[in-house]
């Protein structure tokens, strides 16, 4: 998408990587922006309109927008932007976001006209012959995510590793630790982000990666007892177009895992590479994270119903279980039983079942990209330590003290 308004000598445009928007007009001064169409898989529909009569998985509900000023002097400008008739719609509570200086602000209440359901209005300060962007979340590009993927390798206990390749031949990422003498540790934790960018979880997740290599007494711990396995950009594709759910070709990765299994056609690649992961890995616990940068909910936990478990496995999932729900005062959870809807087409359900895996999703309501961050780090390490038991918590050695 492009915007020139030449009598302004403003531009819009969405035509980077995490773009997101569909065609603009001018209205009585104000930029009126649509909402990217995404179209989804047939098989999708049918099952959104089967389970959850059309509704069930937001789609339509990222914009991401670049405004570009030839002019001599700084403006102001206000930008509108449209939700869309989907579900997305409800997803889009404040607060927006800016870019400056190469990090992401959120947008003044004072600058925000927000209608529910409907659109959003933002007065927007545009530099003189500069640029802004402007958003509904704190995108992250895949190239960023690489280089510090890269860099977390450089200073930490980490791999990188290469799992895949998109469609359209982005890699896919993951990041895992080693022990201090090299080896992996045989049990697993696997943490990843959301397939789904317009819940950017990149930098939350591989924030668990600096909490790791903090150096204290509990970090160098966890790293002996389990290989951490980080995935930031589940769908690099989706994220580099701007979408909400799919992965640009009409494709979702998130609930293609039941199809992947039953050996289906129309698979995408994402969904492929992370369940060929996941099974050399056999994780024993895996958390996912959707982060939406606000605070008009609480938190959510999605465990695993017991029933998924033998017997012996129930006590331990109580004790990890309770630690992750001491994390909040405040709740709202799920549990995804047998018979929840469309449920054998997530990763979930499917780590459960075949491998005894701990799963585990979790929606992050944090407004700034460090409180996000921050938290996951702390619901991971949380994670991690129930996982570990009482035993093992009772094994940690005296700390050595020196003057200093």
């Amino acid at each position: 998408m492009k915007f020139i308004d030449d009598s302004h000598q403003i531009t819009l445009d969405s035509d980077f990587e995490t773009g997101s928007a569909g065609p603009v007009r001018l209205v009585e001064g104000v930029y009126e922006i649509a909402p990217q169409p995404e179209p989804v898989s047939p098989w999708f529909t049918a099952a959104l309109e089967e389970n959850f009569g059309g509704a069930g998985v937001p789609r339509e509900y990222a914009c991401h927008v670049r405004v570009t000023s030839s002019a001599a002097a700084g403006q102001r400008i206000r930008l509108r932007f449209l939700f869309s008739e989907t579900n997305g719609k409800g997803y889009m509570d404040p607060p927006y976001w800016i870019l400056r200086d190469k990090r992401w602000w959120p947008i003044d209440d004072r600058a925000t006209r927000f209608v529910s359901e409907e659109h959003v209005e933002l007065d927007i300060d545009v530099p003189a012959r500069g640029a802004v962007h402007v958003a509904n979340k704190p995108y992250v590009s895949g190239g960023d995510v690489a280089s510090e993927l890269e860099a977390l390798a450089q200073i930490g206990p980490f791999e990188v590793e290469q799992i895949g390749l998109t469609a359209k031949d982005r890699p896919l990422l993951s990041l895992s630790s080693t022990r201090a003498d090299g080896t992996r540790a045989e049990d697993t934790i696997l943490i990843g982000a959301t397939m789904q960018p317009a819940e950017p979880a990149a930098r939350p997740v591989m924030a668990v990666a600096h909490a790791l290599n903090d150096g204290s007494a509990l970090s160098k711990r966890l790293l002996e007892r389990f290989r951490f396995v980080l995935i930031p950009l589940p769908n690099p594709d989706g994220t580099a177009e701007g979408r909400s759910c799919t992965n640009g070709c009409g494709q979702v990765p998130m609930f293609s895992f039941g199809r992947l299994l039953a050996g289906e056609d129309d698979v995408p690649n994402e969904t492929a590479a992370l369940w060929q992961h996941a099974e050399a890995l056999r994780p024993a616990a895996y958390i996912e994270f959707h982060t939406h940068y606000q605070v008009s909910r609480s938190h959510k936990l999605n465990p695993m119903g017991a029933d998924w478990f033998d017997v012996e496995r129930h006590a331990e999932l109580e004790r990890v279980n309770g630690a992750l729900l001491s994390t909040n005062l405040d709740w709202r959870v799920t549990p995804i039983e047998r018979t929840t809807p469309l449920c054998e087409a997530g990763k979930f359900t499917n780590l459960a079942d075949r491998f005894g895996t701990l799963a585990y999703c979790y929606q992050i309501y944090c407004i700034s990209e460090e409180a996000t961050a921050w938290h996951a780090a702390t619901v991971s390490m949380t994670l991690a330590r129930a996982l570990a038991g009482a035993e093992w918590a009772a094994e940690a050695p005296s700390p050595s003290i020196v003057p200093g």
